[in-house]
């Protein structure tokens, strides 16, 4: 009951789900990135790639309530990705001490990236210029760089399975 009244809450309310951003497509291929993992370490998105899949997913910050349900609905569903091979990291705008305060409140078993200058989520596509935060999206990235999906948006069940079949085929 309380997971509907959240999803209820977050596709009426959450009217930040709701622009059209040019973001990047499935099929089209990214460069490589450093991405600021929390805490204090510098990786290389390539290196992330060796191991299998990357799902980038992008977050306005632990502050917002709508993300927070998402964070919660992103727990199960890493629970339910544990014997895939893909690497989860949720990207925030937030400086790296606001999401380290955070984390020592809520256990998570995802990786965090700082983004606080909006150069990953600029070239991603998910922010509105005006905006200083992000837009929901999430962006399944191949090992040879190729996007295989890409989400912007309310994240809901039904995306999460798309996301679990993409992960089945990439791993075939």
């Amino acid at each position: 009951m309380a997971t509907a009244l959240n999803n209820l809450i977050m596709h009426t309310l959450d009217a930040g789900t709701k622009q059209k951003l040019n973001t990047l497509c499935a099929d089209q291929k990214i460069k490589d990135w450093h991405l600021n993992i929390i805490p204090k370490r510098e990786v290389k998105i390539s290196d992330i790639l060796k191991n299998g899949p990357l799902i980038l997913t992008f977050i306005r910050g632990t502050w917002c309530p709508f993300c927070n349900i998402h964070l919660k609905n992103l727990r199960s569903w890493v629970e339910k990705l544990k014997n895939k091979k893909a690497t989860i990291i949720v990207v925030s705008s937030e400086y790296e001490q606001n999401i380290l305060s955070w984390l020592e409140q809520n256990s998570v078993s995802f990786l965090f990236a700082s983004d606080p200058r909006y150069e990953l989520a600029d070239y991603f596509g998910v922010r509105d210029p005006k905006k200083t935060y992000f837009q929901a999206a999430t962006f399944l990235i191949d090992v040879d760089f190729s996007i295989r999906l890409a989400y912007t948006g309310k994240r809901t069940d039904k995306i999460f399975d798309n996301l679990d079949k993409q992960i089945r085929e990439l791993s075939n």
